[in-house]
């Protein structure tokens, strides 16, 4: 797979079918579509590729940053496994957002990129303030030798968007969000010093610092993986303000099972796989690590 950065001006060497899209999450929606443009690819002998933003859409044009399911290192890596041979890179600029949308799929599309095949959703929108939509690409099909719309999919009677993910995300349902991603929602970070509390009651914490503005599960604990240098060890983790003992912002708070090492600075990806409890206030230390035992069994058992 490449990726390669382009700007407006770019030309591409390759032609390519393409797929279109905000990809936040890389959802089950997206992979259908993304797998459709791939076979698209391969019946024309060409490659396949998809168009990503540097930043989701939404933090230009809107006001405070739009929090990700996904990083755009994380998209590569499921791309890659996914199949797609090419993934044009581009800052979202108000240059692009002005591009009419005859302008968004002749020019850039049809020449700068020599895309011979488009593949989008049923709602898919472009160019400026969102003023083309999937019937003005059906009129001007001429300018591709296929394009292709794919229906809404759904779960349990809803389409399955990425805003869809986020709301289970944020209600703690975790398993639905991930079977929605195809895979576990995953918060990325370094592990920093805290006030080291759990080793001295015995449950020694990873306390994460995240490494962009991820969508925050809703507070509690979390049967969770993480994985460290490559080794995935079974942790359990509480997001929260720790009420019982601080109440000094969120935290996101690792125990992770029969591990000793030092991992101060290290950069870890921190998976989660269930929800245990959601956060509580205890009337003691000593109720606090009790059930903290508790969970951690529910770790270790499953």
């Amino acid at each position: 797979m490449k990726i390669i950065e382009i700007d407006l001006n770019y030309i591409a060497n390759e032609e390519s079918v393409i797929a279109l899209g905000n990809f936040d999450g890389v959802h089950r929606g997206h992979i259908a579509l993304i797998n459709k443009a791939i076979e698209n690819a391969k019946k024309l002998n060409i490659k396949s590729s998809l168009l990503l933003f540097n930043e989701h859409t939404d933090n230009l044009v809107k006001v405070g940053k739009k929090e990700i399911i996904t990083t755009n290192k994380t998209k590569f890596e499921i791309l890659e496994n996914l199949g797609i041979d090419l993934i044009y890179l581009i800052n979202f600029t108000k240059e692009f957002m002005s591009y009419s949308p005859i302008k968004f799929l002749d020019c850039f599309l049809a020449k700068n990129l020599k895309i011979k095949g488009v593949v989008v959703g049923y709602d898919y929108t472009y160019g400026y303030k969102k003023s083309g939509n999937v019937e003005f690409l059906k009129k001007n099909k001429y300018l591709f030798e296929s394009v292709e719309v794919i229906d809404q999919i759904s779960y349990n009677g809803e389409k399955i968007s990425s805003s869809l993910i986020r709301k289970l995300i944020e209600s703690g349902k975790i398993k639905e969000a991930n079977f929605l991603l195809s895979r576990p929602y995953k918060l990325i970070g370094k592990i920093i010093h805290a006030k080291g509390l759990g080793k001295k009651m015995g449950y020694p914490t990873a306390n994460l610092e995240l490494i962009d503005n991820f969508v925050i599960p809703k507070f509690g604990v979390y049967d969770t993986d993480i994985i460290i240098k490559g080794k995935r060890y079974k942790a359990s983790t509480n997001i929260g303000t720790n009420p019982t003992v601080e109440h000094d912002g969120v935290k996101i708070e690792a125990h992770i099972l029969d591990f000793t090492k030092d991992i101060y600075g290290d950069s870890v990806e921190l998976e989660l796989l269930n929800f245990v409890r959601p956060e509580l206030k205890f009337n003691n230390i000593e109720d606090l690590f009790s059930q903290i035992a508790k969970d951690v069994l529910i770790t270790r058992n499953r």
